[in-house]
């Protein structure tokens, strides 16, 4: 809420007309604007469990709730990203969506119910932690050029990954 909006509405709580007072503080300002702002945080709130609510799994990709999620890099919603990775229906620049603007978890799910590209193996692996790289060797028909990448940014930490390279050496 911008400041003139906040202004409106602090007169409409005291009841009066907009610009009527000569100064706006002191104790009944105050105590409507604390009430504005509750009231404006609640409908946020509610906002925001009617969208917890969107099964993202099952809905219609044409759905704009669908659309604001997967073309969004907030924090907030990495949760739905999370969940929209597991579709069966996802096309490849949503995938790629996902993948620029997906958490770990994303990342993870993707490996997990996705059959990936070698282009989009490509975007994950230099941001991929261990269990991403694990699911990859797992779950995914890899090329050689993936491979050496994997096998290349393994090295840096090879102690971490020794498992995972004797894998991808046989």
């Amino acid at each position: 809420m911008n400041e003139d909006d906040l202004r409106i509405k602090i007169y409409e709580e005291l009841g009066l007309e907009v610009g009527s007072l000569t100064s706006e503080g002191g104790n009944d300002w105050e105590r409507a604007k604390k009430e504005v702002l509750a009231e404006y945080r609640s409908k946020q709130a509610e906002k925001a469990s009617n969208s917890k609510k969107i099964d993202y799994i099952n809905i219609d990709k044409s759905h704009p709730d669908f659309n604001k999620v997967i073309n969004s890099d907030s924090v907030k919603l990495q949760q739905y990203h999370t969940l929209i990775a597991k579709r069966q229906d996802l096309l490849n620049d949503e995938i790629m969506l996902l993948i620029k603007n997906g958490s770990k978890e994303t990342m993870m799910n993707l490996v997990r119910y996705q059959k990936l590209t070698s282009e989009q193996v490509n975007f994950i692996i230099p941001k991929s932690v261990y269990l991403v790289k694990k699911l990859l060797l797992e779950n995914q028909q890899l090329s050689e050029a993936n491979k050496e990448d994997l096998l290349i940014q393994m090295k840096i930490h090879e102690s971490t990954y020794q498992d995972l390279i004797g894998f991808l050496r046989k």
